[in-house]
């Protein structure tokens, strides 16, 4: 009975990436995970990345060669701030800002909150000023300042430890309208994946199957593809 290689490659380049348990690629980040008497082989991205997305191609050296493509889609961890890029209030009213974090691996171990470059200080004798943090798949962290004034007027910036910040400008109305404002409107975010995609093309005799498993990066995994 021959013997059946089966190999990784990536469609966007057309660039083979394993072959058997053997890899041809410069990126260390690829590598190719096979027992002995088993028929999963797997394809373990290492710190997956965005530019990482795409469709990949399991092949087996049947005759005629069969092969399965998936899609890989690898989520940025995103920080957001809902209303922004600017938000007006009236003089005396509530300033609440709120910021999410999505599409994260973990919750981020702490969120920072400032104001024109200067650290939100929650004791300050101007009082009236409350942070919460609601963690989980989608984090939340919430500014409240009371009564706002003339001097909260500024530039916001949520800092959550794993990603970029988000950006917001307040402007505190004093009998003026937003219409009459001129505004800077424009936000940049960008972020670093972490953990590992792993892709596992399982024999089941003459059949081909796929399988997604431990996938520590939050994405989406859609197997669709023709069989050859």
């Amino acid at each position: 009975m021959t013997k059946l290689v089966v190999s990784w490659i990536r469609q966007r380049d057309i660039h083979i990436l394993t072959v058997g348990r053997y890899t041809y690629t410069t990126d260390q980040r690829y590598e190719v995970i096979h027992s002995q008497g088993s028929k999963d082989w797997i394809l373990k991205i290492k710190y997956a990345q965005v530019r990482d997305s795409g469709n990949y191609e399991c092949q087996v050296s049947t005759k005629p060669v069969r092969s399965y493509t998936v899609h890989l889609h690898v989520f940025a961890p995103l920080a957001e701030i809902i209303g922004a890029p600017d938000m007006h209030v009236d003089k005396g009213s509530t300033i609440n800002l709120t910021c999410v974090i999505a599409h994260s691996p973990e919750p981020p171990a702490y969120i920072f909150w400032y104001h024109n470059g200067k650290v939100v200080n929650y004791e300050s004798p101007r009082g009236g000023v409350t942070v919460t943090i609601e963690r989980g798949n989608t984090s939340r962290s919430s500014l409240m300042i009371q009564e706002a004034k003339p001097p909260d007027t500024g530039n916001y910036t949520c800092a959550p430890s794993n990603t970029a910040p988000a950006f917001i400008h307040v402007h505190v109305l004093n009998g003026e309208t937003p219409a009459a404002m001129q505004t800077n409107r424009g936000v940049a975010i960008a972020a670093s994946p972490l953990g590992h995609a792993l892709l596992t093309c399982l024999l089941m005799g003459v059949h081909l199957v796929f399988l997604v498993e431990n996938l520590l990066l939050p994405g989406t995994f859609r197997g669709g593809g023709d069989r050859t």
